[in-house]
This record gives C-alpha cells, structure tokens and sequence, in this order.
C-alpha cells in the first residue's frame, strides 16, 4: 500500500513538472505546436445614416492554417478617422476557427453625427474619411497561456451626407379680398456621388405664432449626384380665417416673423442612406 502510493506521488510530481515545463515554453516552441493564425482587417463599411449617429462595421478575417480547429479567447481594436482616435473596445467573447478555414468578425459600432460632420468639414468639399484600425486577437491555448494576434490597416471610407437646405424670401403670389397665396423657396443641394430622392413633402406654415396652412407635396423630388435644385412650396389662407396680426402683416408686406416646420423622406441607391425621414425647421 505505501509503495502504490509512492508511486502515485511520484506520477503526480513527473505531471506537474511536465505541465510547469509547457508554461515555460517560449514562442518558438509555441510556433513549432501551432501554426500561427493571420488576422486581417478587410474594410469597414456604413451600415446606417440618421440625424444622431452613423453606423459602421469593422470586418476581419482570422485564417487558421493549422490541421484542428482552434479558439479564440477574444480581440481588442482601436479606430482612428484622421489621426482621430474615436472608437475603442474589447470583447472576452470567444469562438473557434475551423481547420484549414476562416472566419469572418464583424465588430458594428457607431459614430455620433456631429462628431462625423465635424471630421468631413475638415476635408474641405470631400465625404472620404481616412481610417486606422489595430486589432488584437487572443488565441486560447491552454497551458501554453494567451498568444495575441496583431493586425494594422490604413484605409478610406465614403460617409453619405444628408441632403443640405437652405429658403429663399417669402413672396405674395397672389391677393384678393377672400385669400392670399405665398410661395417659399426650398433649395436642396445633394452633396454626395450618387442620386436621391426626396418624397412625401409635409409642411406646416405659421405666422406671427399663428398656424396659417398645413401642405403636402406627393411628387418625388430627384437630384442626381452634386445637383441642386428648387421645391417651390406653396402657401394659401383664407383672409376670413386669419387674425388682425396676420392682416396687418398682409397689408404691410412684413413677413419677417414667420415659420416653416417641414419633414421629408429621403431615398437612394446607397442602403445605408434609405428611408430616412428628415424635419426641418426655418424661421428668418
């Protein structure tokens, strides 16, 4: 009995002394196990546009050269736009990559939109911003502890832009003794390289605080890439209808103390710039 537990003694100190000895190893022993998997960083692409936030997506590809699948403990990846750091993160998140195979990651993540106008005005008239990404992978090796994995890229991306509006001066189309009819000009300007469409045109006129007229606009507004163009919108009240306030401004032409709140649909060929409904409010 007491030479079976020598013996197990002896076992259990020639396992410890071999699993210490595996800690020990260092890379080379570790490379001449494992091949050493390859993580590239392929693109990142916009996912969505609204008025608070852009939406992007970070892909990578991690290869695995090596006969039996192998696990991933997790990664760790910074961003920079125009030597700008703005996204930085780390997931414990693990998963395997099968034998002689990859696999794709994609990390989503987003921007704030102010954040993003402020970069593209920096860039002058361009909506290409330039990207550096450095993610870490960690490879899950038991014993052999945690090996990372390193991958840089330098890049660009094109970021759609909304589409810019600006008005032009109220003008009295035409005024008889039951209405009047006004016509304000909207001007939009679509800054990016492909074409959209603004559609559904929803506006309410007010003057002097006073709701004078709700409209609607069902034709389909295109710009073709770079174009500007002019949405004459149009604008009729009933004098019985209206206040002294309003009269007084009629008769005196001062129109300076009114206010268009207006929302539109915008459409493209771009996925991440469709459906998107955008309000405006202008008072001069």
């Amino acid at each position: 009995m007491l030479h079976r537990c020598r013996s197990l003694v002896i076992t259990l100190f020639a396992l410890l002394s071999i699993l210490s000895g595996c800690a020990q190893l260092n890379s080379n022993a570790f490379k001449s196990v494992v091949k050493e998997p390859t993580v590239k960083v392929q693109n990142i692409s916009v996912s969505h546009v609204n008025l608070d936030s852009v939406g992007l997506n970070l892909t990578m590809n991690v290869s695995n050269p090596n006969s039996y699948s192998l696990a991933l403990a997790g990664y760790d990846y910074r961003i920079r736009f125009n030597d700008r750091e703005l996204v930085k993160g780390s997931t414990d998140k693990g998963f395997s990559v099968p034998a002689k195979q990859s696999s794709v990651v994609q990390v989503p993540f987003t921007i704030g939109f102010s954040e993003v106008m402020q970069l593209l005005d920096s860039m002058g008239d361009s909506n290409i911003l330039r990207y550096e990404v450095d993610a870490d992978m960690r490879l899950d090796a038991p014993v052999l502890n945690l090996f990372n994995i390193k991958s840089h890229k330098k890049g660009d991306i094109a970021i759609p832009q909304l589409p810019e509006v600006s008005f032009g001066d109220l003008k009295v189309k035409s005024l008889n003794f039951t209405q009047a009819s006004f016509e304000l000009e909207m001007n939009v300007r679509n800054p990016n390289t492909f074409g959209v469409d603004l559609r559904d045109i929803n506006y309410q006129f007010s003057m002097g605080g006073q709701k004078w007229f709700d409209g609607r606009i069902d034709q389909t507004v295109r710009l073709s890439e770079k174009q500007t163009t002019t949405v004459k919108i149009p604008v009729t009240v009933s004098l019985m209808k209206l206040g002294s306030g309003a009269l007084n401004a009629i008769r005196s032409g001062d129109f300076s103390d009114y206010a268009l709140d207006a929302n539109f649909n915008v459409d493209s060929s771009y996925p991440a710039l469709n459906n998107l409904n955008i309000p405006i409010h202008y008072a001069p």
